[in-house]
């Protein structure tokens, strides 16, 4: 193989024994590196997920179940309410319980109007009515587990003429407009198939001084 350089000097001014041929220098060998062994890759183990609560009503649900289909036990309203219903007693049309987080279903409602109507104290249970709004969902909850769901309309508020007489006319706060207790109940609790909330209105020292009914037709 020929190498070609650049002289240094014109050929002419050099003597001709003092030229040395460039010498190529050797090429040096590259050791090929021994195959790596490729390491083998441990899997690491997918942790066993912790399961879960169920939903806190799934859970309400479970607890309230007593088998039977016909009897409403419990009342839901995310964020607001989660009471038991009790059954009134078939000789006490006027019972309430006075047990916490605990509602009274009316039977009176459900054998005239074929409706449902529940009851609490001010003081108890009936603390949380005042807190329904339009539009939120209401889950009636049955013996047997199933469900009906209701839907927040509206509320309306009345003073009691004579607020310990079952038989007291009723004047509507927002209108005016006095009304039987005859007239009063079937305007609430009937209508359309609807679950109403029942409490009394507190004013001064009378508890009972007046009356608040959320209604809640079916949705």
């Amino acid at each position: 193989m020929v190498h070609l350089y650049t002289p240094t000097r014109q050929f002419s001014e050099m003597p001709a024994s003092t030229v040395t041929p460039e010498v190529s220098p050797t090429p040096t060998l590259t050791q090929t590196p021994e195959n790596t062994a490729t390491p083998t890759e441990t899997a690491t183990p997918i942790p066993t997920p912790t399961p879960l609560p169920p939903p806190f009503l799934d859970t309400f649900i479970e607890n309230l179940k007593n088998g039977n289909a016909g009897q409403v036990v419990g009342v839901y309203v995310e964020d607001v309410l989660s009471l038991r219903v009790v059954q009134q007693p078939s000789s006490d049309a006027a019972y309430v319980s006075s047990v916490p987080n605990t509602a009274t279903y009316f039977a009176m409602v459900r054998n005239i109007t074929g409706n449902t109507g529940l009851l609490a104290h001010n003081y108890l249970a009936g603390a949380y009515f005042f807190n329904l709004r339009s539009g939120q969902s209401v889950t009636l909850i049955y013996g047997d587990g199933t469900t009906d769901e209701y839907v927040v309309s509206y509320a309306e508020e009345f003073q009691a003429l004579s607020p310990n007489s079952p038989t007291s006319n009723f004047v509507n706060l927002g209108s005016g407009e006095t009304l039987s207790s005859t007239d009063l109940f079937y305007r609430v609790y009937s209508g359309g198939t609807r679950t109403t909330f029942q409490t009394c209105i507190a004013q001064g020292n009378e508890d009972s001084w007046g009356r608040l009914f959320v209604i809640a037709p079916l949705e």
